[in-house]
């Protein structure tokens, strides 16, 4: 009876394991510019929230989602390569160093408890190694760590962080740039294939009454093949 009970723990860990072993964080982007949708806070709390400061509801919904228990990211505005609308404390690359560590200073004072920082937009400014070493030295000073949204495939963001012994990760995954239910649908399930394969998954989306309907509906099904994680249990430790 004992073996057979030690053959029984040892196949549920072999079942159990590769689910474990996977490992899959959202962050939702672009939060802000109204109050925390209450399709969000329905979800987990491992779904992480990254928010635009100086937007009418910046502070309110970082203190929501400190309630919520989740963890909170500043989407710091940078500059995009195309021409684009830019909010008021995009990060551009005609600033001085004083300049754009002073902006990223005020905007980290609208989304207090934030653990991390990830680019909103920001094609060309992730692509200079002197303006994102700039805001290495801001992150490094507050103790926070950084998500390369990886809006380019040029960015160097994460290696100038990296370099900074920055605590650093990168988004594998958008979810929703095709913002329809087929496409999400796609996405997620190629989140969750990919880590399987590499063990970890970052996936980013947005506050789409699509998208978060979709991942309702999707997530039973998806923390049964992998687990849903928290960014900050991503982030590598001794940075």
């Amino acid at each position: 009876m004992k073996g057979l009970f030690s053959v029984g723990l040892v196949w549920l860990w072999l079942w159990a394991s590769p689910a474990q072993a996977a490992r899959l964080a959202i962050v939702i982007d672009d939060l802000g510019y109204q109050h925390m949708p209450s399709p969000l806070s329905a979800l987990p709390p491992q779904i992480s929230v990254s928010i635009l400061p100086e937007t009418p509801y910046d502070q309110l919904t970082a203190h929501q989602a400190r309630r919520e228990f989740r963890d909170v990211l500043l989407h710091m505005p940078m500059q995009p390569s195309r021409t684009a609308p830019l909010e008021m404390t995009t990060l551009t690359e005609a600033m001085s160093k004083e300049e754009l560590q002073s902006k990223l200073r005020y905007a980290l004072t609208r989304v207090p408890g934030a653990v991390a920082v990830n680019n909103h937009m920001g094609s060309a400014l992730t692509q200079n190694p002197t303006a994102m070493g700039w805001v290495m030295e801001v992150l490094k000073q507050e103790h926070l760590a950084f998500l390369d949204s990886r809006t380019t495939a040029r960015s160097v963001a994460q290696s100038q962080a990296q370099a900074a012994h920055i605590p650093a990760l990168r988004r594998h995954v958008f979810l929703d740039h095709v913002p329809t239910e087929t496409f999400i649908r796609r996405q997620l399930k190629q989140a969750v294939l990919q880590a399987k394969k590499q063990g970890t998954v970052i996936a980013i989306g947005h506050p789409h009454p699509i998208t978060l309907s979709t991942l309702t509906a999707m997530l039973p099904e998806i923390q049964q093949q992998v687990t849903l994680v928290r960014l900050s249990e991503l982030f590598p430790a001794g940075s």
